[in-house]
């Protein structure tokens, strides 16, 4: 179960679909993102596995977190004070407690495996922060199986 007490990283399961196998990946929530207006919000959670910090925009309906781009953002901006550029748009950076809000405290999540693909070649391709197409059309993983193993996050 994800930790939210005050002396640990907060932190989301993510089901993924791998080759390793399907599993719930403990990841440690950065904080999240949102437009002038506070239309657009994403959060941002980190890989635990490569330390890429990926953008999720937040599908309640079904549970899904689709990956919308890369950022290479030091943790510590994510503060409610700091913003940054992306496609000639500000945002602000908000606290990873403004993240967990966002998730409406929900800890389990499903990683959409093709948004992360996508934003993966796209970064590859471009070099560059930038969103992904916002609506992705192809059928979803809508329920994390029973018994799925939990990999924890490493606590140092």
């Amino acid at each position: 179960m994800p930790d939210f007490s005050a002396d640990t990283p907060l932190t989301v399961l993510l089901y993924t679909e791998e080759q390793r196998g399907n599993q719930l990946v403990e990841s440690p929530i950065i904080g999240m993102i949102s437009d002038v207006s506070g239309a657009d919000k994403l959060i941002a959670i980190r890989d635990p596995y490569n330390s890429i910090t990926f953008l999720y925009r937040i599908d309640h309906n079904t549970s899904n977190l689709d990956a919308a781009a890369i950022i290479d953002q030091d943790p510590s901006t994510f503060d409610g004070k700091h913003s940054i550029t992306i496609n000639a748009t500000a945002y602000r950076l908000g606290t990873p407690e403004n993240a967990v809000r966002l998730l409406r405290g929900k800890a389990r999540w499903i990683q959409d495996k093709g948004s992360v693909l996508s934003v993966l070649l796209r970064n590859a391709a471009s070099r560059h922060t930038g969103f992904a197409m916002r609506q992705i059309h192809r059928e979803r993983v809508r329920h994390i199986p029973e018994g799925v193993p939990v990999v924890p996050l490493p606590r140092g």
